[in-house]
């Protein structure tokens, strides 16, 4: 379930009607009942041209303690998901409300919880059987995720602690990717020529120019990585995505590119942490010649 759900949620209980995205209304005319969601009366109307709430983006802005224009950019990411995500014939859940699917026709449609309750109902079972499917596709996801992290945070720590302490001013900040990639270059034309990559370890001065990646989001969802790189650069920013994969699967590492000195690289990560609020890791692609 994502955050933005639980918020959903809080506000048409508390507003009695909230659109979502190309996707349809919700409205209510009851009071929230804490542990009886078979008492709520909701109802929904399908429609693929309705846009967001605005009093919701307000409403999540406040309680998150985040820019409005950043929760109106990920929402709009999270709504494109949750199509995605219906149109592949999946039950998208709004947590105390009930779920929206997509019918035969193309069309969406609601379940509240009231209605998948009831023991005469066809398809519990099955229903049941998806929620618990998709819950279990999302923590493998999460662990996944987790994984590669800690990895990545392991080669970091060992790359800083194998290098000898000269105790000289051309130390950098231990957090920094300091690993080149170099490619071994044949001065004389062959057919077959081996240009395998080895790995270097360079040492900086503080006062050396370089591009650094600063990485924001690690995410496995392709649409996730080009609408939120699209939408960064529409703000003017220089922001790509890459792509691993981990265990079978395609994971992408969504960051800004920035030509920096080493001495200014941790401002500059503070910097675009707060504008974006996430947790960064800085990683050097390329030093200045």
């Amino acid at each position: 379930m994502n955050k933005f759900d639980a918020y959903i949620t809080d506000y048409l209980y508390e507003n009695k009607e909230v659109a979502l995205e190309k996707i349809g209304t919700l409205k209510t005319t009851a009071a929230r009942e804490p542990g009886d969601a078979q008492a709520t009366s909701v109802t929904f109307i399908y429609d693929k041209k309705v846009a967001t709430s605005d009093g919701l983006i307000h409403f999540i802005s406040e309680k998150a303690v985040k820019n409005k224009y950043l929760i109106t950019s990920d929402l709009e990411s999270h709504f494109a998901q949750v199509r995605e995500f219906i149109n592949i014939g999946k039950s998208y859940e709004i947590p105390d409300i009930g779920f929206i699917k997509a019918t035969k026709s193309g069309a969406y449609e609601f379940l509240p919880y009231s209605e998948i309750n009831k023991p005469a109902r066809t398809g519990m079972q099955q229903v049941k059987r998806k929620k618990s499917n998709n819950r279990s596709a999302i923590q493998l996801l999460t662990f996944l995720i987790v994984i590669a992290i800690l990895a990545g945070l392991g080669w970091q720590a060992y790359q800083f602690f194998s290098k000898p302490q000269t105790g000289t001013t051309n130390a950098i900040p231990a957090n920094i990717d300091t690993t080149a990639i170099i490619p071994v270059q044949d001065t004389v034309n062959h057919v077959n020529t081996d240009t395998t990559a080895v790995k270097q370890t360079t040492t900086y001065a503080d006062s050396d120019v370089v591009n650094v990646k600063y990485i924001f989001e690690t995410t496995a969802s392709v649409l996730r990585a080009q609408t939120r790189t699209a939408q960064l650069k529409g703000f003017g920013n220089d922001a790509a995505y890459d792509s691993f994969i981990n265990n079978n699967t395609k994971f992408y590492s969504l960051y800004i590119l920035k030509p920096t000195r080493i001495a200014d690289t941790l401002a500059v990560r503070d910097s675009i942490g707060k504008f974006l609020q996430k947790d960064i890791q800085l990683k050097i692609v390329q030093a200045k010649p």
